[in-house]
């Protein structure tokens, strides 16, 4: 068997020089092209792609997310719940205030109900300290139903601390 020579890296800004790829510098065009267009599939992957990017820190692809969640029909429960995971990587205030304000406008019903559980879970993986006010708010608000409220309370009880280690980031 003779050694292979030995291949130069290609020159491209999102990849190390270990050969990982850097989320963080992932040009993401032709994603937020897929991410918003007809085909299921590429939206899909597309989301979870920019979900990636907002999780390396890229606050360009949890705004783009945010406006997609609210420009994306409401009857299209599937497509909402994918931006919604992927928006669980970008805890920021705003991105909090705009999913409990999903809480307060989608009515729960059979056909909404895992939707919704999915923004609660969202909002779970938040710090507990842009989180917390907003479950007890929702907790003590008489209009959702007595299981609901109970929902809220246990999600507020359950907000990732991220002081310390987060056992979910070891990817």
């Amino acid at each position: 068997m003779t050694d292979m020579p030995k291949r130069k890296m290609p020159d491209v800004p999102w990849l190390t020089k270990e050969g990982y790829i850097d989320m963080s510098r992932v040009p993401i065009d032709g994603t937020l092209r897929d991410a918003a267009g007809p085909n299921r599939q590429r939206a899909r992957d597309a989301i979870g792609v920019l979900g990636s990017c907002a999780h390396a820190g890229r606050t360009d692809a949890g705004m783009f997310l945010m406006g997609l969640l609210l420009s994306t029909a409401d009857s299209d429960l599937e497509r909402r719940a994918d931006i919604v995971r992927a928006l669980q990587s970008h805890a920021t205030q705003p991105c909090a205030t705009l999913l409990f304000g999903e809480l307060r406008r989608v009515k729960s019903s059979n056909t909404t109900r895992t939707y919704l559980d999915e923004v609660i879970d969202a909002l779970r993986r938040f710090p507990g300290e842009i989180v917390e006010d907003g479950f007890d708010d929702l907790a003590a608000d008489t209009s959702f139903t007595p299981r609901m409220r109970e929902k809220f309370r246990r999600a507020a009880g359950q907000t990732v601390d991220r002081r310390g280690d987060d056992e979910d980031d070891d990817w």
